[in-house]
């Protein structure tokens, strides 16, 4: 078997890696607080050695990468603001109306829309008289005539299969019996 290769380990997980991570996580609470403070005090050490130029000059790269992220955060969320109010007068639109139950947004309030009216079914269809909304479209309903269904018949009252006044409670009490 051919020998590994020097560096094909990616996951960087040498041996001194793993000694690192180990120590670390032997670490006393104590130990990790003044491993703090002595970078703290290291740290400020570097700044009051640095040149004040060189101070002001880190300082103002600090407060333009920020005002630079402010802004890119303020335009993404100026951005968003403006899709999400397209999106709602997309919805208004009565073009699509037909297929906007399959993209329908909880935040947008439809019943607002002068195109959406919710009232009662009180207009009768002439040849089936079935009842529908003021604007819905003639012939959903039987085909504007077309078709024809038979009339419902009232089913018998429940107490008349419990005493056998029907032919199946008859046939049904009898195989009971047996």
């Amino acid at each position: 078997m051919p020998r590994k290769r020097k560096g094909a380990d990616l996951s960087r997980s040498t041996s001194k890696a793993r000694n690192l991570r180990n120590n670390r996580s032997e670490r006393t609470e104590e130990q990790i607080q003044q491993q703090n403070t002595d970078a703290r005090v290291r740290m400020a050490q570097f700044h009051q050695e640095e040149p004040e130029d060189t101070r002001a000059e880190r300082n103002e790269v600090r407060r333009l990468e920020q005002r630079q992220s402010r802004r890119f955060t303020v335009k993404r969320r100026r951005t968003n603001d403006l899709q999400q109010r397209q999106q709602v007068h997309r919805a208004f639109i009565s073009d699509s109306f037909p297929r906007l139950a399959f993209q329908y947004e909880p935040d947008i309030e439809y019943y607002a829309h002068s195109k959406v009216v919710i009232s009662a079914m009180d207009k009768e269809f002439p040849h089936c008289h079935v009842l529908k909304f003021k604007n819905e479209p003639a012939g959903m309903c039987c085909a504007s005539g077309k078709v024809q269904l038979p009339e419902i018949e009232t089913p018998p009252e429940p107490g008349n299969y419990l005493y056998g006044k029907t032919t199946f409670a008859g046939s049904a009490s009898k195989c009971i019996k047996k």
